[in-house]
């Protein structure tokens, strides 16, 4: 009797974790970009920026190349670490997975406040030979056209958001008194279980922040999330409404992939909230 024996190839796999905020503010408030202690930074009129996108990869050891693309009218506005190839409105790095230590260049531009909290993930550490560095995460900015997400909402005449249609059903208020869950339905806003003297649930938000990942991202990165933005929306006299972006919106914010020296399976997820500053 002749045994056949099933060659099944096993395909290594890697998944890349994301998450970012895209920012709303109009006509001269501060950005929150410097950090927590910083906040004299004034714009001049709308913008819409996706601030401090963070990137982890897992799995498979590999070599390849991570890009980050924008639409044409769009710019990349910082990067870490120093790209290999860059034009404005892409990013490529060029990326080995190394079992070394991790060799961070010095960095003084948007959230180098941050940069520890994105340090604690344990993701592969990749090596970049055109920077020098050693790091578990790449982090990019860009600008968003003001236009992509015009579908979630519209500007009111006092310069608050009108929801519109059912993408955003549940959304974040910080206010200097408290916070609340908000049930957006058509073009109101609902507040649930809000009270002026209502302290920071911290888990709570990570619960909800992980419920609009869908499971997606760790708790730790999550956590990180918080502790990235947790200056800003609770800084004294801030009112910001913070939701999740649809996902089929992600790519308008940017678009980006890993390819690998060999075939493999990618796996990708992304979060990122809208936050929009309110008017009070």
């Amino acid at each position: 009797m002749i045994s056949v024996i099933a060659l099944i190839a096993v395909t290594a796999v890697n998944s890349v974790h994301e998450w970012g905020v895209v920012v709303f503010e109009e006509n001269k408030v501060p950005s929150i970009c410097g950090g927590p202690w910083d906040n004299s930074v004034e714009y001049t009129e709308y913008e819409a920026e996706a601030e401090a996108p963070v990137v982890w990869i897992y799995g498979d050891p590999f070599q390849g190349t991570f890009s980050v693309t924008l639409g044409d009218s769009e710019t990349i506005t910082s990067v870490y670490p120093a790209p290999d190839l860059f034009d404005g409105n892409s990013a490529q790095w060029e990326v080995v997975t190394t079992t070394g230590v991790e060799e961070s260049l010095p960095y003084t531009g948007p959230y180098s406040w941050a940069m520890e909290y994105w340090e604690t993930v344990p993701s592969l550490l990749l090596y970049n030979s055109y920077s020098g560095s050693t790091v578990n995460f790449l982090y990019y900015e860009c600008t968003v056209d003001r236009d992509f997400i015009q579908e979630l909402f519209q500007w009111s005449s006092n310069g608050n958001p009108v929801f519109t249609g059912e993408l955003v059903q549940e959304a974040l208020l910080f206010t200097p008194y408290g916070y609340a869950t908000v049930a957006v339905t058509g073009e109101e806003l609902v507040l649930r279980d809000f009270s002026p003297t209502q302290k920071i649930n911290t888990e709570l938000i990570l619960n909800t922040f992980i419920r609009w990942a869908d499971q997606g991202l760790t708790p730790l990165e999550i956590a990180t999330l918080w502790d990235t933005w947790k200056p800003a929306f609770t800084e004294e006299d801030s009112y910001w409404l913070v939701f999740p972006v649809p996902e089929e919106y992600t790519n308008g914010i940017s678009r980006i992939s890993l390819e690998t020296s060999d075939h493999r399976e990618i796996q990708y997820e992304r979060l990122f909230l809208g936050a929009i500053r309110l008017n009070h």
